[in-house]
């Protein structure tokens, strides 16, 4: 059976973790989380945490339109962007490189020249790693963190009533992805998004000590929210009149005859933060100042997600982004 009959990756993963030993008292989250969380000690930060991502050739980035240095840095966004989402702060990161008898000296050293711009800005160290060769560049990250118990954010911490929001608005990444495949104009706020993400450690530090759940958009809105609700055992409803648009991404929408939306709720890697906060909590998290954008709510335990059309009919909450599809 291949993978994408047996469900795509989550399924995948569920089957997995059934096999492998993952259960231990001092991993007090394992897989199904933006990153593991593992007690390390009984003092005032106990919780690290831990986090892996692999990047692969002509999947992940492209070398046609990406330099080293962008990928590089998207590499390690996609990596804290996890960190962010658990509240935490990243501490140490151990690279893992597969390059091609036709890998340059160059190439490689544009890629670390990212990484290392990236690491400065969060405030990473790169503490090791490894290198082989095959047929594909790939990239593949473990990156640490550190996170106090009042800072720690799960996905499965979401509760009914709750707010849904997000940090910023979504879809550019994947526009622009799909005017570069189709040799299309690029406008520079998308091609940014796209190449040279940023991710938002600042904005999770004034989040987590006030939102119930959050995770990363790395595979599209609908995905994100899918894991929340089933993680927490209860169900969505998101407006699609809501979902935060840049003018460039409905631009692009209409050029590749598109809903628009689509690229929001299907696509990925906007690595900005989606969490849920109680209505209680609203006027805290305006007191911060952080722009957010409030995409839809939390219902009832044991009902399902749902996108609620703009005329009003409620459909089921389906997408995002398969990587074995």
């Amino acid at each position: 059976m291949l993978i994408k009959d047996a469900g795509g990756e989550f399924a995948l993963i569920e089957r997995l973790r059934e096999i492998v030993p993952s259960r231990h008292p001092e991993v007090l989250v394992g897989i199904g989380d933006d990153a593991a969380v593992i007690r390390i000690n009984e003092g005032q930060n106990p919780f690290m945490l831990v986090t892996t991502d692999t990047l692969v050739a002509d999947d992940h980035f492209n070398t046609r339109w990406a330099k080293p240095e962008q990928i590089g840095i998207k590499t390690v966004e996609c990596n804290v962007s996890d960190i962010a989402a658990m509240g935490g702060v990243p501490t140490f990161m151990f690279v893992s490189l597969v390059l091609t008898p036709e890998t340059t000296l160059e190439w490689t050293e544009g890629l670390y020249r990212g990484m290392a711009d990236s690491c400065g800005r969060h405030g990473v160290i790169t503490a090791g790693g490894d290198t082989t060769h095959g047929k594909v560049e790939t990239i593949s990250i473990t990156l640490l963190g550190r996170v106090s118990p009042e800072n720690l954010c799960l996905r499965s911490h979401a509760m009914p009533g709750d707010c849904i929001a997000v940090t910023g608005r979504l879809g550019a990444s994947t526009a622009a992805l799909n005017l570069l495949r189709k040799n299309l104009p690029v406008t520079s706020y998308l091609l940014e998004k796209h190449l040279t993400p940023r991710c938002r450690l600042d904005a999770s530090q004034l989040l987590a000590p006030i939102v119930h759940a959050m995770i990363d958009i790395s595979d599209g809105l609908a995905s994100e929210v899918n894991h929340v609700c089933r993680q927490s055992g209860v169900g969505a409803e998101v407006f699609a009149k809501d979902i935060p648009l840049h003018p460039d991404v409905i631009d692009a929408g209409r050029t590749l005859g598109i809903p628009p939306a689509d690229f929001a709720l299907n696509g990925g890697e906007d690595f900005e933060l989606l969490f849920t906060i109680s209505p209680e909590n609203l006027y805290k998290l305006k007191q911060t100042g952080l722009s957010y954008y409030q995409v839809g709510r939390i219902t009832d335990r044991g009902e399902a997600a749902f996108l609620v059309t703009e005329s009003g009919d409620k459909i089921p909450l389906k997408g995002g982004y398969n990587h074995f599809r």
